[in-house]
């Protein structure tokens, strides 16, 4: 429907309401709605209601990996309240790690036989979100200095503290998404963009698992360049600069297809580590794709 906008004097405007929204919505005279300006758009809705959104999850085997997984998807979703139904003890000593490690804001707040509730008590608002975000990228930027000093032998910063820093920011990135994406019409090239960030430094955090003698001077400069190719792309996204996407395009090429393949062919035994390194700098040039959606 279109509304024609009416002057009210210096500086001031109006619209008029449909009214049956108004009616279905239960507004009256005096009411407080929440206007949302998203680029060049105005939301009108009424004034939000808080609500805690609650589920049920059973945990079944004790791999660490499962149970990691359905416990973080469903605090990615939104879920504020999730009661939790598990077979033994090991089960809820692996989830109660995962809680602590990975979900910002929640804790176990009631234990029974077999049975817990698991709820946000003190996780960061919705407009932390960039804020968070740049934690990522800081911490991926540890990361690699982390792993390049181990490869070559030196002191090293915690590995494994830095990564349950990443995958606790990444989900609270994702619980963002998912609370808010009504609003946010680039949600979707949002969750692609992290998705894509975060397996490109899990590959770098596997590399970082392999290590066990000093790496050679042209897997270190590889992994350098990986680290110079991911410091483009932060610099991108909080820039909002899509020139600087033309850079990593040129960079990607000359790593994978050039030196990549080149020490394919003469590394043998590195060879391992030379997939680690390569496959993450292939998942962190991917995501220029969704960068490319969030920018323009």
């Amino acid at each position: 429907m279109k509304r024609k906008i009416i002057s009210q004097g210096i500086g001031g405007y109006t619209i008029y309401l449909p009214n049956k929204w108004i009616k279905e919505n239960n507004l009256t005279k005096g009411t407080d709605v929440d206007i949302e300006e998203i680029d060049n758009m105005l939301i009108i809705s009424p004034t939000e209601v808080k609500l805690r959104l609650e589920t049920s999850i059973q945990l079944t085997g004790n791999t660490e990996s499962a149970i990691r997984t359905i416990i973080t998807n469903t605090y990615r979703k939104g879920y504020d309240k999730i009661i939790v139904e598990y077979d033994n003890e090991e089960q809820f000593k692996i989830m109660q790690h995962v809680i602590k490690t990975r979900l910002i804001g929640f804790d176990i707040m009631k234990k029974e036989k077999n049975k817990c509730i698991v709820e946000s008590v003190t996780e960061p608002s919705i407009d932390q979100f960039e804020n968070i975000l740049s934690k990522i990228f800081y911490n991926t930027e540890q990361l690699f200095e982390a792993v390049i000093n181990k490869s070559e032998g030196k002191e090293h910063d915690n590995i494994e503290e830095i990564e349950e820093r990443i995958q606790s920011y990444d989900n609270f990135c994702r619980r963002v998404i998912s609370k808010d994406k009504i609003k946010n019409k680039k949600a979707e090239f949002l969750w692609a963009f992290l998705t894509l960030i975060n397996h490109g430094q899990r590959e770098i955090y596997h590399l970082s698992k392999l290590i066990n003698t000093k790496l050679s001077k042209e897997l270190i400069e590889l992994l350098r360049d990986g680290e110079k190719l991911f410091k483009l792309l932060e610099q991108a996204y909080f820039k909002k600069d899509k020139t600087l996407l033309a850079d990593i395009h040129f960079l990607e090429k000359n790593l994978i297809y050039k030196k990549g393949y080149e020490l394919l062919q003469k590394k043998g035994k590195e060879n391992i580590y030379l997939y680690h390194i390569l496959l993450g700098i292939r998942e962190f040039y991917q995501s220029n794709s969704p960068l490319m959606g969030i920018i323009v």
